[in-house]
């Protein structure tokens, strides 16, 4: 009798936000909703491979950001970047990307907008 390995199939979904959140508060982290594989994806049981990122920012440039699954942050060093951190967790999610402005006193004054939020989740 001889046992046969189910091919796991790799796949990629993403999701684009043209605005984020406003941040108005230094030291105040706001959220985006959580993020999930479009209604049209089928990712069932997906182990992620690679999450990618990429946002802008309108204002004073002073901000942190994490990407957060339910099982984990990392933080995004960068605004296009990606990680191999979240590799194994579900590629369903959801994930919600957490952005701060600088809280010290020489941090420019003025909102500061996230906006063209890329989310790329490659799974396996």
């Amino acid at each position: 009798m001889s046992s046969f390995a189910k091919a796991v199939e790799a796949g990629s979904w993403a999701v684009t936000l043209p605005r984020g959140p406003l941040l108005t508060t230094p030291g105040r982290d706001e959220r985006t909703a959580p993020l999930r594989p479009p209604k049209s994806y089928t990712v069932g049981d997906g182990r992620i491979t690679r999450v990618s990122w990429r946002y802008t920012t309108k204002g004073p440039d002073e901000v942190r950001a994490w990407l957060c699954h339910p099982h984990r942050c990392v933080e995004m060093a960068t605004r296009r970047g990606g990680t191999q951190a979240l590799e194994d967790l579900s590629a369903e999610g959801p994930f919600v990307l957490r952005f701060r402005r600088a809280d010290s006193r020489n941090a420019p004054r003025g909102d500061v907008r996230i906006e063209d939020l890329q989310l790329i989740v490659n799974y396996r």
